[in-house]
């Protein structure tokens, strides 16, 4: 049996999120994973597709606006 670490005991290097996150574009395939209770998302990069994963929706709607602003450089 697995156990998943408590959110409280984990690091995460992304500050609460207060204002509403972006949406996240419609194109961006993205979903909840049952098993490792993780946000996941494919993104478009340079040359590559990027796997993202957040502890959270909102979470990983920062995470793919981030990503994709990073990618228009």
């Amino acid at each position: 049996m697995r156990t998943l670490p408590n959110p409280d005991e984990t690091v995460v290097d992304m500050p609460p999120i207060s204002d509403p996150p972006p949406p996240i574009p419609d194109g961006i395939t993205h979903w909840h994973g049952e098993s490792t209770g993780s946000w996941w998302a494919i993104l478009p990069g340079r040359g590559e597709w990027r796997l993202v994963e957040a502890v959270s929706r909102d979470h990983l709607a920062v995470t793919v606006d981030w990503h994709l602003r990073r990618a228009a450089w």
